[in-house]
């Protein structure tokens, strides 16, 4: 009988962004628990997020946040980065390799390194279509890249003797053997489940408690307040359309509602705000689901967990990425209402809130989904299928 492969040490390599930092921290809890020490890398903002869960902290020497901030690092600085990862660790030994699948160069550094990899996906609704970059909208972008990519790859490939993509657009998308996918069975729509076979491993969504900073933000209001409405678009898409900042305001200012908004580096300067309303920066959104009654969302993958596992109803504003999907499939299911954040004004935004709130079907929708990520299996299905795969 062939002996089981344990594993003691994972290098865990990330881009720096909460879609995709936050949905890692079980499965670093969960190594952390289970014996296995975890050498995570991101950025300082992530730090004491990822210490809490139990892995040790490196830097990227590089601003690694590529879906906010863009992709020119990767061709300006690929090799740079690529050799201080390599220069931090070499006094390392290793068992796997975990990233995200949007983590570029990560196949190239689990080659260097001969090591087995597990990719985990933030994002999984329409992968049959994003595996053809010909027909996502960032499509023309790839393209305009691929001839700095060419020779920032040849010179990657000269220099680590290691096999290099044909396109800027494979760099992130990293599939491995395993993947481990963040939902359930019974919310992937039925046109994406021919993508997703037996290298790919459903466990639920992120139900991992994270470290949340309540030193700012008047979690006393919101206890005492009749009625809470949460309002956040993202950390990316905040400030996509600051238009409807304003909407939001007109349709809830000086109402029943305690609104709490979270303006990630939004500008709001010229706009009255409110007296019911808290509009910060940071939102610890956790710690804010526990009183909120509703919710208005940008429908990012994080979010729309969140508010499904708090059994808070909420109305979806789709910008971009898979926010459309997901919120397509949350109306298929009977669980939301999804509006076209371009074309809604306040009245309409106040109906669909009261509407949500009201109609006791999109509650018990919604639960019926959160039902289906808490039996998916989570973080330990997910270690279990790594160690299987070890062995």
């Amino acid at each position: 009988m062939k002996e089981a492969r344990l594993m003691t040490k994972v290098l865990f390599l990330n881009v720096t962004t909460h879609g995709h930092v936050n949905p890692s921290l079980g499965l670093v809890k969960e190594l952390s628990t289970r014996g296995v020490e975890v050498v995570y890398f991101s950025s300082e903002e992530f730090r004491e997020k990822i210490e809490e869960a139990g892995a040790s902290y490196r830097p990227y020497h590089y601003d690694l946040n590529i879906f906010k901030n863009g992709f020119n690092v990767l061709l300006d600085h690929g090799l740079d980065l690529i050799q201080d990862i390599l220069q931090q660790i070499e006094d390392e030994t290793f068992d796997y390799v975990i990233h995200s699948i949007a983590m570029p160069f990560s196949k190239q550094i689990a080659e260097y390194l001969m090591l087995p990899a597990v990719s985990m996906l933030a994002v999984f609704m329409g992968m049959k279509n994003f595996m053809e970059p010909d027909k996502t909208p960032l499509a023309g972008k790839f393209k305009a890249m691929n001839d700095a990519y060419l020779l920032e790859a040849k010179k990657i490939a000269e220099t680590l003797n290691v096999k290099m993509p044909p396109r800027f657009f494979d760099l992130i998308f990293n599939v491995e053997p395993l993947n481990l996918v963040f939902t359930s069975d019974y919310f992937l729509p039925e046109e994406d489940r021919a993508f997703f076979d037996e290298k790919y491993v459903l466990v639920g969504a992120d139900s991992y408690q994270r470290l949340e900073d309540l030193t700012d933000f008047p979690i006393e209001r919101l206890k005492s307040a009749k009625n809470v409405l949460y309002v956040s678009f993202g950390t990316i898409f905040g400030d996509f359309a600051t238009e409807i900042y304003q909407e939001v305001f007109e349709a809830f200012g000086d109402s029943d509602y305690l609104v709490v908004m979270a303006a990630h580096q939004v500008g709001l300067a010229n706009l009255e705000i409110p007296e019911n309303f808290i509009v910060q920066d940071y939102i610890p959104q956790n710690e804010v689901l526990k009183y909120a009654d509703v919710a208005i969302t940008h429908n990012g993958l994080n979010s729309m967990n969140d508010l499904i596992l708090n059994e808070v109803p909420f109305v979806s504003l789709p910008m971009g990425a898979d926010q459309p999907a997901l919120a397509k499939r949350l109306v298929e299911l009977g669980a939301g209402i999804s509006l076209d954040y371009q074309q809604v004004d306040s009245l309409e935004l106040k109906t669909a809130v009261e509407n949500i709130q009201v109609e006791p079907e999109y509650l018990s929708n919604l639960k019926q989904i959160k039902q289906s990520f808490l039996a998916a299996g989570g973080y330990q299905k997910a270690v279990d299928a790594i160690q299987k795969y070890a062995e």
